[in-house]
């Protein structure tokens, strides 16, 4: 496996999640077999997990909620699927460049809109970048983020810094958001809760030996729009790579120069 995902030697990314939502279907369970069978050769491993929700009421005894959703994955462990009868997810640990990525994620929908009933429609598309920012010698977190991000020390009243969070939300041209979740914290870092554990395997960067007693950094840029539209893969694709831009643009903005310098050299 390549030390880093994307086209930079040194890139930060280590995770990429592609969400469509769509309108509940009934009975999933008579239609995930047919689309693990059609896309077998590419994902063979797969897994049924079974989630209990418990709803805390002031007015009312808990109630508990169950659902499912099944787990596919590639051999290498490092793309994956995750089904719901309201939602496909294409997640990977493994990525080259966007044009791989969709492609990858056009050839899963398509075949599972193959199995699927007509008249279905898509409610939600999201689209959500994680990369991992590692101090170096020369270039601290802070001098790898853009703009006043950044702890602010206590030194002086004998505070010692352990955790950054920000969280600023955008309103974006393809009629969406974008949430930007910056966070520094001490020793090694992982995915957000939200999205650990997810059965991949983990990206390089997350394998590299961390700096002692280091502040390292966590950006997570969330890009999602509410729609109404037709499930067909050629109109969610097209809106994806149009999250995908605005996502790279944000992520130009938010990281400094010498940041790009830095995951550009080996």
């Amino acid at each position: 496996m390549a030390s880093a995902l994307g086209q930079l030697p040194n890139a930060p990314l280590i995770y990429v999640l592609a969400q469509i939502g769509f309108t509940r279907i009934p009975k999933m369970e008579s239609y995930w077999e047919e689309f693990h069978q059609a896309i077998f050769d590419r994902y063979p491993q797969a897994s049924i997990e079974h989630i209990r929700q418990i709803q805390l009421q002031d007015t009312s005894e808990p109630s508990a909620s169950d659902s499912v959703r099944w787990n596919m994955l590639n051999r290498e462990k490092t793309e994956g699927i995750i089904l719901a009868p309201e939602s496909l997810i294409f997640h990977a640990t493994s990525y080259a460049t966007s044009d791989g990525f969709f492609a990858n994620l056009e050839y899963v929908l398509t075949t599972l809109i193959a199995v699927l009933p007509k008249n279905i429609e898509v409610n939600k598309l999201g689209l959500r970048y994680i990369d991992l920012l590692l101090p170096s010698e020369d270039l601290p977190v802070d001098e790898q983020v853009s703009g006043k991000l950044g702890s602010i020390p206590l030194d002086e009243a004998g505070c010692e810094f352990l955790r950054l969070e920000e969280v600023t939300r955008y309103s974006t041209p393809e009629n969406g958001n974008l949430v930007i979740r910056h966070r520094q914290s001490k020793g090694a870092d992982i995915l957000p809760g939200d999205l650990f554990p997810n059965n991949l395997h983990h990206a390089p960067l997350l394998e590299r030996e961390k700096p002692t007693d280091a502040v390292v950094g966590l950006m997570d840029y969330d890009h999602y729009v509410q729609l109404e539209t037709e499930l067909k893969a050629d109109v969610v694709m097209e809106k994806l790579r149009a999250l995908h831009a605005t996502n790279s643009r944000a992520f130009e903005l938010t990281t400094t120069p010498e940041a790009k310098s830095l995951w550009s050299t080996k």
